[in-house]
């Protein structure tokens, strides 16, 4: 299962429905504002959480008139309305989970969705969670060796050490490759990297890596 979650950020933020609808086995489910980016894209999600303070009335009756499951909350909450989604779609057991409106606009939003990706990925790392939005990917790499394949969307793939350096990083299948390199905090040698093959690999034993893949 793919759970595709849509936020309420910026709507020129959200992915394209085309690539929103090219996922095998999807679910989606709305939350706060993104429900209503949804329906807007012909898209009905299964579910639709938060607090709605940011909908019209008028928007906040087509969601009741539209979607099936309502979870509505409290405006004065400690979770935020993507938190509360991650968290309903980890609850389905999913292989994957795609975020998109949760990028762009507000930068404390953002830094606060990037850290919340990353606590629930360490929490569930056999579910692989990212943001996305029309030209980014972000996602987390844990430890161990993990396969990459080749994305026609993304030319590009960066790596940042996020909270320590890391030690010991090997990357085969791209342009620039390394074997047991250290990607020390505030970096720029691991910026635009580029999938040439198949696949890609990235292996390394300790810390976490956050990786880009962007196009232009």
């Amino acid at each position: 299962m793919h759970v595709i979650i849509c936020a309420g950020g910026p709507e020129e933020e959200v992915a394209e429905r085309d690539v929103l609808l090219s996922f095998d086995d999807a679910v989606f489910i709305g939350a706060d504002h993104g429900t209503i980016y949804l329906l807007d894209k012909g898209i009905i999600p299964t579910m639709a959480v938060g607090d709605f303070d940011s909908l019209t009335i008028e928007e906040w009756q087509r969601v009741e008139r539209e979607v099936k499951t309502i979870e509505r909350h409290e405006p004065e909450k400690d979770e935020t309305d993507t938190e509360l989604a991650i968290i309903r779609a980890l609850e389905m057991k999913p292989q994957k989970i795609t975020v998109t409106g949760a990028t762009g606009g507000r930068l404390d939003h953002y830094e606060s969705n990037l850290h919340l990706v990353y606590r629930l990925q360490k929490e569930a790392p056999n579910c692989s969670i990212r943001l996305m939005n029309k030209t980014n990917e972000v996602r987390f790499i844990l430890p161990g060796t993990s396969r990459l394949p080749y994305d026609q969307r993304y030319k590009y793939m960066s790596f940042f050490a996020f909270g320590r350096d890391v030690p010991d990083v090997t990357l085969k299948g791209v342009a620039y490759e390394t074997h047991s390199e250290l990607v020390q905090m505030g970096t720029t040698r691991f910026t635009s990297n580029e999938v040439i093959s198949a696949s890609a690999t990235v292996s390394f034993s300790e810390g976490a890596l956050l990786m880009i893949r962007s196009n232009d």
